[in-house]
């Protein structure tokens, strides 16, 4: 997790993890980051993303996701499909929702952010868990040019009672 060193601020802390998400696209990561600072993380990693790709193209897009919603895979459709505006068919179950995720154009530019991480499918399987989040992620892709990042935002204390915390391996965490 980035930690916060005492020695910077609030909004110099959150530049510096806009600058850790820049960094990593393609890949999964979790943060460090309250509730109260999920509005201006977003907020500032979409701003940062346009200045830094919009050159290229003005499709980058920040997605955001509420953990606390998807705490089962039943409700992870609803609210996924409905984050990143999935086409409807996405919206009938657990296979149409991969399918339609794994369906995407790979040119597509976008980073996910999951606030209330450590909820996300708690009352599922660590398979079912692993499988959402594989898909979320992946790139840079060479023919296409795309990319989609997942950044799995929460407060230390959820992180430190997070169900997969024994078997998930994600970046930041450790075991």
């Amino acid at each position: 997790m980035a930690e916060d060193t005492g020695r910077v601020g609030r909004g110099d802390r959150i530049d510096a993890l806009v600058e850790r998400v820049l960094d990593e696209r393609g890949k999964m990561m979790a943060l460090e980051v309250s509730g109260p600072e999920v509005d201006q993380f977003v907020w500032r990693l979409d701003a940062a993303l346009d200045g830094a790709f919009g050159h290229i193209t003005s499709d980058v897009r920040v997605r955001m996701v509420l953990g606390s919603a998807c705490t089962t895979a039943a409700k992870a459709v609803d609210q996924i499909v409905a984050a990143l505006q999935l086409p409807y068919p996405a919206a009938r179950g657990w296979g149409d929702l991969l399918d339609a995720l794994g369906d995407r154009p790979v040119s597509r530019r976008e980073c996910v952010v999951v606030a209330d991480a450590s909820e996300l499918l708690r009352h599922e399987d660590h398979d079912r868990w692993r499988e959402l989040v594989d898909t979320l992620r992946g790139g840079p892709y060479c023919l296409g040019g795309g990319w989609s990042t997942l950044v799995l935002a929460d407060h230390r204390f959820a992180w430190e009672r997070w169900v997969f915390r024994s078997v998930a391996e994600v970046p930041g965490l450790g075991s």
